[in-house]
């Protein structure tokens, strides 16, 4: 299958190139990632064309450490409903556990562990191959998200034992202060932050309450465009949970704090249904998908929520009147 991970890590990709006057556009247009990526929540780009997209960037304006600014604000929400469901741990070490377990839901190329030993623990992320163009930026954005989580779990004052970079030293090591760790190495296997094993027992709030905020943190910038109304936020929700395969009325409800009646009641106010929006996310991103033919169908149905491809076939089906492939025949000839 093509590997693929979710666009949501690109959230930062356009400010960070005109903060470095670059022009976002065009490099896009390279890399032949399309601009509607960036605008539909819950879609997903080949990591072939991420990989491109970051090497292009870093070129382009002449920034080799491209991926750590680009992961500078990032936080666990970035990761979507991998990053939600880490917020719900008990304990640092099992938020760790719990990326590791669902990290897939996010990015289907990477591997994600954690190694604990009794001197230090090591959280990693590891690629099938390591010679390839944009190698560094994207082992450069783990490194960044995976510290600012480290940072949100345990206080800004964290600080790692050392890092480890499956590339070659660079010249100028000035880029690497931000993580703050007592050593930087290179030429690992992998991506490496090594730290106080003490640090996994820590406790995290895991309540509702701290799904709400982060489901708050998350959903802000679009609150601010649609008046925070009750479908947009379930749009919202809908989008991070497809994936899991329990996306239902009951589970959105409950991240939103009110019972299923009362949902029903307020999406009928706004004269929709939860079945119409769950509908609607569903379609945007299928046809999205079948128009670029960057994801095999079976990869389609499994992101879209759906248990098997003949599931995926029928719904799709009653949408428009034939199959995803004679609908993506159709589209392509006109």
């Amino acid at each position: 299958m093509i590997p693929y991970l979710r666009a949501g890590v690109l959230e930062n990709f356009r400010a960070t190139v005109v903060s470095l006057a670059g022009d976002a556009d065009a490099l896009m247009r390279e890399a032949d990632v399309s601009a509607e990526v960036m605008m539909i929540p819950g879609a997903y780009l080949p990591y072939a064309n991420y990989m491109k997209l970051l090497d292009c960037a870093a070129r382009a304006t002449a920034t080799p450490h491209f991926g750590l600014l680009m992961a500078r604000s990032a936080t666990a929400e970035t990761l979507g409903t991998t990053g939600i469901i880490m917020t719900q741990a008990e304990t640092v070490a099992a938020a760790w556990e719990a990326l590791a377990q669902f990290y897939q839901l996010h990015d289907t190329f990477g591997v994600v562990r954690l190694q604990r030993t009794r001197n230090r623990a090591l959280v990693s992320y590891a690629l099938p191959r390591n010679d390839l163009p944009g190698t560094r930026q994207v082992y450069d954005v783990a490194a960044g998200v995976c510290t600012n989580i480290m940072k949100q779990f345990c206080g800004v004052q964290y600080r790692s034992i050392a890092y480890g970079f499956p590339y070659a030293q660079p010249e100028d090591l000035s880029c690497y202060d931000g993580l703050g760790s007592e050593r930087i190495r290179f030429q690992t296997d992998a991506m490496e932050i090594y730290f106080d094993p003490a640090l996994l027992h820590r406790k995290l709030p895991g309540t509702s309450g701290e799904l709400r905020s982060a489901l708050d943190s998350y959903f802000a910038p679009r609150q601010a465009d649609s008046s925070a109304s009750t479908s947009r936020l379930v749009e919202d929700i809908i989008r991070r949970l497809l994936p899991t395969g329990r996306c239902t009325l009951p589970r959105v409800a409950d991240t939103l704090a009110v019972t299923g009646r009362t949902l029903q009641l307020r999406l009928r106010s706004e004269k929709t249904s939860f079945r119409d929006l769950l509908e609607r996310v569903r379609r945007e991103i299928a046809t999205y998908h079948l128009r670029r033919g960057d994801m095999q169908m079976t990869q389609l149905a499994m992101i879209l929520g759906y248990s098997e491809l003949s599931a995926f076939s029928r719904s799709f089906k009653q949408w428009y009147g034939v199959s995803p492939r004679q609908w993506t025949l159709r589209d392509t000839l006109s």
